[in-house]
């Protein structure tokens, strides 16, 4: 989104540049006297509305507030982009040992063969597991201590990735395995499979065992589903994510433990150089994957996926190679982890949409779209105060985020609430209701006029709000210490003049339009003069033009007076 931010500045910025420019080509070629002030307002307006603040500030606030939340929650983020990365998976993959399970399993049933003594069979196993740091190892370990079995240690041993293991125990050669592993050594199961079979739709693993060549049993060990798995599965399908789960487990097994936990999705016996592999071949369908696990042979997958998640009570190396990592082992962090990004984006695309909405619609009028019909020319201390209000907005929506709170189920992400909905856009709505309140009340607060005292090339001008056309026409009037030359000007019904007043003498004059002359005592009728504010005096230093405007209701002769604004004949 940053990017995305930076992409639209690139553009805005020099669109900006170019609107500024027309704008005051336009007002000095074609606006009223005097063009030059009035065409350098209206530019610095467009350039000060326009300033990108709020574009800059969308992402980095949201991101900034985002990630704080997550912390919050035990959801550490790596980087801005991971947090906006969570949003855009479709399918996410879920390791079954130690991430959807426990990650302890225990020892669930012994099958003895061919006359060998259960407590044998649990010896001879654990001599050769004895050691390992292997979940399934540890469990047939703790399961003979747990029976006070005397378990002598292996002599030799020799892991076989992806089928057991074969060791020597009290001088017999032992393996311990998949039935891979078995028919890899040419040794029978002795009617095994039917049992291993039973036990796999369990949800247990079956382990073989062979003892000087001969099936000797088998030992099943179960792995139960963590208390909360099913439920964020649940609330990952309402997210509209694709659930797998990735084992090295037989089919059997793997298609029970996934029932157990509501996915409809099973990648079994997979070996752990294979789990990068099959993240790839999902990527290569055209799925943004999500890969969660917590062990080392994890870590290939979690760095290949597009968002590696790693459980924080697993092994370093899965840590170092995620994106984010849960401080614990509730799956349901992984559904607050990706909805926070979804609402973190959100956040961003509507201070981005605020930000582009809220310039889009006061450009034109600072470049004076409204001054031919209203006599509105945005001052830049208007526009200065408009962009701080687009900047206060969207760094005020980026702050809601701090009232995120996980969803309580999937219902709610389903059916989210209405007040909810409302409030995703109800608040920027309010801060755009509030912003015109605030501009149309400081336009009928200015004191007389839009645009006070332009002091540029010697000109000053104000212009009245409620000005309801441009000039008719003007007259150019030279002061100085014998008054105002011309000394009066014929005026029709429904026209505005404007007088360029030009002080040529030595002392600030006072300059009036209609007011009663000293020596002829000439007035006009008040009927003749427009009813507004605008101004129908004002005082002229030496060396200053100073331009007024003022309309008129009715034909007629007016008086035009000037004196030294010591005199007592002007009011």
């Amino acid at each position: 989104m940053q990017r995305l931010a930076d992409q639209i500045s690139s553009w805005f910025v020099p669109a900006v540049l170019i609107l500024a420019l027309l704008t005051f080509v336009g007002w000095l070629a074609f606006g009223p006297a005097p063009a030059l002030p009035m065409a350098i307002q209206a530019a610095v307006a467009v350039l000060v509305i326009a300033c990108p603040c709020a574009l800059g500030l969308a992402a980095p606030t949201a991101i900034m507030v985002g990630t704080g939340k997550a912390a919050e929650y035990g959801i550490l983020v790596r980087g801005g982009e991971a947090l906006e990365g969570a949003r855009r998976i479709n399918t996410i993959v879920l390791d079954k040992t130690g991430t959807l399970t426990r990650g302890k399993p225990a020892v669930l049933a012994v099958v003895p063969a061919n006359g060998m003594p259960p407590r044998d069979l649990l010896r001879y196993a654990a001599g050769a597991e004895i050691g390992s740091e292997h979940p399934l190892g540890e469990a047939i370990v703790a399961r003979a201590r747990f029976e006070k079995i005397d378990v002598p240690p292996a002599e030799a041993f020799d892991s076989v990735t992806g089928r057991g293991i074969t060791a020597t125990v009290d001088g017999r050669p032992v393996l311990l395995g998949n039935q891979a592993l078995l028919a890899d050594h040419g040794v029978g199961l002795d009617g095994l499979t039917a049992n291993a079979d039973a036990l796999a739709r369990e949800g247990a693993t079956p382990m073989y065992l062979a003892v000087d060549g001969r099936a000797a049993g088998l030992i099943a060990v179960a792995d139960t589903l963590k208390p909360e798995s099913r439920e964020a599965v649940e609330e990952l399908h309402a997210l509209g994510l694709e659930v797998w789960m990735l084992t090295g487990d037989n089919a059997a097994t793997a298609q029970a433990i996934a029932a157990q936990a509501g996915i409809d999705h099973v990648l079994a016996e997979v070996l752990p150089e294979q789990k990068a592999a099959k993240i790839a071949e999902l990527q290569e369908q055209g799925r943004i994957v999500a890969m969660v696990g917590d062990g080392i042979n994890d870590a290939p997958a979690l760095a290949r996926s597009d968002l590696g998640i790693a459980i924080g009570t697993g092994t370093d190396v899965a840590i170092a190679a995620s994106d984010i990592t849960l401080i614990g082992g509730d799956l349901r962090t992984i559904v607050t982890a990706i909805a926070l990004s979804r609402r973190t984006v959100g956040t961003i695309k509507q201070g981005l949409f605020w930000a582009f909405a809220y310039n889009v619609a006061l450009i034109p009028v600072a470049m004076g779209a409204l001054y031919p019909a209203f006599g509105i020319l945005l001052s830049p201390i208007l526009a200065a105060a408009a962009m701080a209000m687009s900047s206060v907005s969207v760094v005020t929506n980026a702050l809601r985020l701090r009232t995120f709170r996980p969803p309580r189920g999937a219902a709610e992400i389903l059916h989210p609430t209405l007040k909810a909905r409302v409030a995703e856009w109800g608040y920027l709505a309010g801060i755009g209701a509030l912003a015109i309140a605030i501009g149309l009340l400081a336009l009928r607060l200015m004191p007389g006029s839009v645009m006070t005292d332009i002091r540029a090339a010697g000109y000053a001008m104000p212009i009245d709000a409620a000005r309801m056309a441009l000039p008719d026409r003007t007259v150019d009037v030279r002061i100085g210490g014998g008054g105002a030359n011309p000394e009066a000007v014929t005026v029709q019904a429904g026209h505005a003049v404007a007088f360029v007043v030009a002080n040529d003498g030595i002392a600030p004059m006072r300059f009036s339009v209609g007011w009663p002359d000293a020596s002829s005592g000439a007035t006009v009728p008040h009927e003749m003069m427009g009813q507004s504010n605008l101004p129908r005096r004002v005082t002229v230093d030496p060396a200053e033009t100073v331009t007024i405007v003022v309309p008129f209701t009715a034909d007629g002769v007016v008086p035009l007076t000037a004196a030294p604004i010591s005199s007592r004949h002007l009011p």
